[in-house]
């Protein structure tokens, strides 16, 4: 018989109860008598645990969340999800997880369809029997794209981080410095400022690099008159931060100049458009536009934006394709880009909340054209 590990209860914060009701009153009409959360995010999201290698189960009835995890993370779970039930593992997730559910007499488990590869749906059927897994869509990442009050909280001092990491880069960047000195210095910056990590690897592109959208910092070096695209961001409580920003040191060359006001033009625009019931595709059409009218549509490939969160990329999307609308709550990157082979690149990017009468932009970095000479 499975070890198992009973930790002393404490009431959720009222944050998790929400997320976790909200969650079992849409998965309940399914069928589904519990949901298995393989999803490293969105254990976090519905319990509060922060580490890897680790299940959650969530019955539908009831009040309790399980944890289903090992020695290595007993003490932080006790720390960060308190009000769970905690089963030590001494065999698999699985066997583990195949035991839990008869005891608890659940028959039909979820999976999330996104989060489990074909091997741990095998392993899951031999242990808990395949007609016991449903493979529906649990509705995390819509739930996810609407955030509370303290998810917007991190998000902002996320932002604040990476804001200042910035100012503080900008003074640093000097001629003959490559694009790995930079990055370095500006991923230092935001963690001794206090941020968890990065939200990604940062983009730094010098010159002629930045018509790479998404350009790996290497060994070019800045020059006296050349430009930086730099897109970075920071995490603090788990949430991400996405910015980027275009710096010429000196001054600007012409075309990157022309570009620069036409990508500003679009991207303002655009987020002047924001609101709930607003079309996503509609505010992607906004600033493509912008660029189109100015000769440069092809030079403008990607996305306008997409939701941030526990995930750099999240629902929702700002794209010519996309089917839904903007709800309250939700938080977007608004960040057009064009970008010319051999002469260099500009994205103007920040992030925007979703408010129930509008918008409100989070970032407040300068982006006029005279706050980018640097």
């Amino acid at each position: 018989m499975a070890k198992k590990k009973t930790v002393k209860k404490a009431a959720p914060t009222l944050w998790l109860s929400e997320r976790v009701r909200v969650m079992r009153k849409r998965l309940r009409p399914t069928g589904a008598s519990g949901l298995l959360v393989t999803n490293p995010c969105d254990i976090r999201y519905l319990t509060g645990f922060v580490g890897d290698d680790s299940w959650a189960l969530i019955p539908m009835r009831g009040a309790k969340v399980y944890i289903l995890s090992d020695f290595r993370f007993e003490e932080q779970i006790q720390k960060e999800a308190p009000h769970a039930v905690v089963i030590m593992r001494s065999k698999s997730l699985a066997e583990e997880l195949a035991a839990l559910t008869r005891r608890l007499k659940l028959d039909k488990i979820t999976v999330q369809p996104g989060c489990v590869t074909v091997l741990l749906r095998k392993v899951l059927a031999k242990h808990l029997g395949a007609r016991r897994i449903l493979a529906i869509d649990d509705g995390m990442f819509a739930q996810r794209a609407v955030k509370d009050v303290g998810e917007v909280k991190a998000i902002r001092r996320a932002i604040s981080i990476q804001q200042q990491a910035f100012r503080e880069t900008c003074e640093f960047i000097k001629p003959g410095l490559s694009e790995y000195e930079v990055a370095a210095y500006l991923e230092y910056r935001m963690r001794a400022l206090g941020a968890d990590g990065v939200s990604f690897p940062s983009i730094i592109a010098a010159g002629a690099n930045a018509s790479l959208p998404h350009a790996v910092p290497g060994k070019t070096k800045i020059k006296a008159g050349g430009s930086v695209l730099i897109d970075w961001g920071a995490k603090w409580g788990g949430d991400c931060s996405d910015l980027t920003r275009v710096v010429a040191v000196g001054k600007m060359k012409p075309k990157i100049r022309e570009i620069y006001k036409i990508v500003l033009d679009a991207q303002m625009a655009a987020i002047d458009t924001i609101g709930p019931g607003k079309r996503q595709s509609d505010i992607d059409a906004v600033a493509r536009r912008v660029i189109e009218k100015a000769g440069y549509g092809d030079r403008f490939g990607h996305s306008l934006g997409h939701g941030i969160g526990l995930d750099i990329h999240e629902l929702p999307v700002l794209a010519s394709k996309a089917a839904g609308v903007l709800e309250a709550g939700q938080v977007v990157t608004v960040e057009p880009g064009i970008y010319l082979p051999g002469v260099g690149g500009v994205r103007i990017e920040d992030d925007v909340l979703v408010t129930p009468k509008g918008h409100k932009v989070l970032s407040n970095l300068p982006k006029s054209l005279e706050s980018a000479i640097i």
